[in-house]
């Protein structure tokens, strides 16, 4: 059966556009509508009369007392703290004996009995600085991570781990200097 196409002037068309104009003057024409029969949304006077609903203020923080340090922290700090110190008893407890072993190998040539004492006196040294040289580390990421929540937020941490990091970098340099000066007089 061949399709039927209805002509361009087809009444139903026609129809079909009435009804669509129709919709939307009467769409329109709602928002229009007077508004005044409708009642206010204002407080009433019996409301205002009779209610006794307060506003609630929010509790703020005193901002004059500075927040206490994170308790983790600063038991993390302490033994931060602590491993350092007994790190660098253990290297200054090596010390005199790697000093004597370099001040054997004063002259020695390289490979000889003296200098592989001396290189062992030294190694054992820096063995006992790695010890603290952990803690150093895990004080500098605290550091870092306490120094950006600074930044908008209390500073507690900031103040718990910056001490302890600076204690702990001394040891660190002071050991270093010592092991580079007795790298220095055996090389020599």
């Amino acid at each position: 059966m061949p399709k039927r196409r209805l002509p361009v002037h087809s009444p139903l068309l026609h129809h079909r556009g009435v009804a669509l104009l129709v919709l939307a003057a009467l769409a329109t024409s709602a928002c229009s509508a007077d508004r005044s029969r409708f009642p206010s949304l204002a407080r009433r006077p019996a409301e205002r009369a009779y209610g006794s609903a307060q506003p609630v203020a929010a509790a703020v923080p005193d901002a004059t007392q500075p927040l206490p340090a994170d308790a983790s922290v600063v038991a993390r700090v302490a033994a931060l703290r602590e491993q350092a110190r007994k790190a660098d008893a253990r290297f200054e407890s090596r010390r005199p004996g790697a000093e004597r072993a370099v001040a054997a190998a004063r002259g020695a040539g390289v490979g000889s009995e003296a200098w592989s004492v001396a290189q062992i006196a030294i190694a054992d040294l820096d063995s006992a600085r790695s010890e603290g040289m952990v803690a150093m580390a895990d004080l500098d990421r605290m550091l870092v991570v306490a120094t950006q929540a600074a930044v908008d937020g209390p500073h507690a941490d900031l103040d718990a781990i910056a001490p302890a990091h600076a204690e702990v970098d001394a040891l660190m340099r002071q050991e270093l200097a010592t092991l580079d000066a007795l790298k220095r007089r055996v090389a020599g």
